[in-house]
Parts: C-alpha cells; sequence; structure tokens
C-alpha cells in the first residue's frame, strides 16, 4: 500500500504536475495520492484527464469496433485509459487551511498539511509521519518517533511516497519524476529502528 505525496506545483508546470499523477498511477500499490499545494492545479490536472476519458457508451461502441477490426496494441490502449480513468479516484487535495489530511496505513498515521507551521502539538502527537508541501527542497528528517517529509515544489523533479512493507514497516521515499529513489528511510513499526539509505 502506498500514498504518493506530490509538492506544490508553480505556474505553468502543470505538464510535470501530470507527469508526476501518471507516474503514481502506473503504482499497482496506490492507495492515494496526496497534493500538498493550496492551489487548484491538481484539479485542472484531474479535469484534463477526465476529458481525456471516454464515456461509457463509447468506450463500449469503441471495444466492439478495436475487438472486430483493431489491433491488440489499440485495444490494449483503450484498456489501459479505462483503468487510469478509475485511478482519478484516488486523487487528494488537502483541506482549507489550516486543517489538514489524515491517511491511515494499517496502524501508521500520516498527517498531512501545506504548511508545518500551522499544525499544534496535538496535531503532531498521534502521528508518525508529516508530510508538508512548503519547503525550498526536497527532505525528510527523523525528530523521535516521528518522520516529517516534503518533497519539495514539484519544478524541482523530486515527489515522495509513504509505503506500507508486508512486515509492517513503513519505506519513506524521495523519488525523481522518472520514479528513480533518490532517498529513502525505512521505519520498523516495533522498535523505531531506522535504516538509511541513498
Amino acid at each position: 500500500m502506498r500514498l504518493g505525496i506530490i509538492g506544490t506545483a508553480q505556474a505553468g508546470t502543470l505538464e510535470q504536475l501530470r507527469s508526476a499523477v501518471e507516474l503514481f498511477f502506473r503504482d499497482p500499490q496506490l492507495k492515494q495520492i496526496i497534493y500538498l499545494g493550496e492551489d487548484a492545479a491538481l484539479d485542472e490536472v484531474a479535469a484534463q484527464l477526465a476529458h481525456e476519458q471516454l464515456d461509457e457508451t463509447a468506450f463500449l461502441q469503441r471495444g466492439v469496433e478495436l475487438a472486430c477490426h483493431g489491433t491488440a496494441d489499440a485495444l490494449e490502449q483503450l484498456l489501459r485509459a479505462d483503468r487510469e480513468s478509475e485511478r482519478l479516484s484516488v486523487l487528494r487535495r488537502l483541506p482549507e487551511p489550516p486543517a489538514c489530511a489524515i491517511e491511515m496505513l494499517e496502524k501508521w498515521i500520516v498527517l498531512a498539511v501545506h504548511d508545518k507551521a500551522v499544525l499544534e502539538e496535538d496535531d503532531v502527537a498521534n502521528a508518525q509521519v508529516i508530510v508538508y508541501g512548503r519547503a525550498d527542497e526536497a527532505a525528510f528528517k527523523r525528530f523521535g518517533p516521528r518522520v516529517f517529509l516534503t518533497p519539495g515544489p514539484l519544478h524541482k523533479g523530486c515527489v515522495g511516497s509513504v509505503s506500507l512493507r508486508g512486515d509492517g514497516s513503513l519505506d519513506i521515499a524521495i523519488l525523481d519524476l522518472e520514479g528513480t529513489t533518490l532517498q529513502s528511510e525505512s521505519i520498523a513499526p516495533a522498535t523505531g529502528k531506522v535504516v538509511v539509505t541513498s
């Protein structure tokens, strides 16, 4: 199970935002994509993706046409586009500040906010991972039992991910827009043991 974390898109970077969304769409373990900006850029990208999808009647007509006269590649492309349209439901924007989003990965609580400065002690008390958008660079830092993660602004070319492993531990990573892991950290559930890799 994975959360994709995308930082704030700057004006003119909707293509980068779309690339980041499509990167996470390719992950079969994806649970949610959280956009950490305070703007409506994610809504614009979601509208673009939705506009490119066929409605149900058009999809069925096109499927019949391709099944009778098309190629296997064209049919696969149609089915892939249909699967991607279902993925739009995993896109999530943050609520209006000072509210924050909370996601659960089994027993792990992930708190998401644009600006971590608005968080109060009670907000952070039960969360193990705090993700935030307002930052100059991608980074994660561990403070006691908690990890703070930011992918930084999207124009810097990074996104974040929080993944639940089969043994119950979390993998926290910073990725480039091609999906290459630039930095990662694993947190074990019981001991809080940290393993840092680069």
